[in-house]
């Protein structure tokens, strides 16, 4: 998983994997940043890398499941895919 940096129109976390050898991808939401560190404010920069890459299996599986048209489980449902 890659970190490819912020999307400031969509308010959320560019994130790249691979999948059956494509590069896909994803938008974290800050909105699910803030919920996951309980906060109604943005996290820092700091805290939304620390927690992606904590998280990166869990969001590999999201961004896999949203690729084969399957909701992902909760809390992942609301990152998208990046059109």
């Amino acid at each position: 998983m890659r970190i490819m940096g912020k999307n400031g129109s969509a308010d959320a976390y560019r994130v790249a994997v691979d999948c059956d050898g494509a590069q896909v991808v994803a938008l974290v939401p800050d909105a699910l940043l803030s919920q996951q560190y309980g906060t109604d404010a943005k996290v820092s920069h700091e805290h939304a890398y620390e927690w992606i890459a904590a998280q990166q299996h869990d969001l590999n599986d999201a961004i896999t499941a949203l690729r084969q048209g399957a909701a992902p489980r909760a809390p992942f449902t609301t990152i998208t895919l990046e059109s």
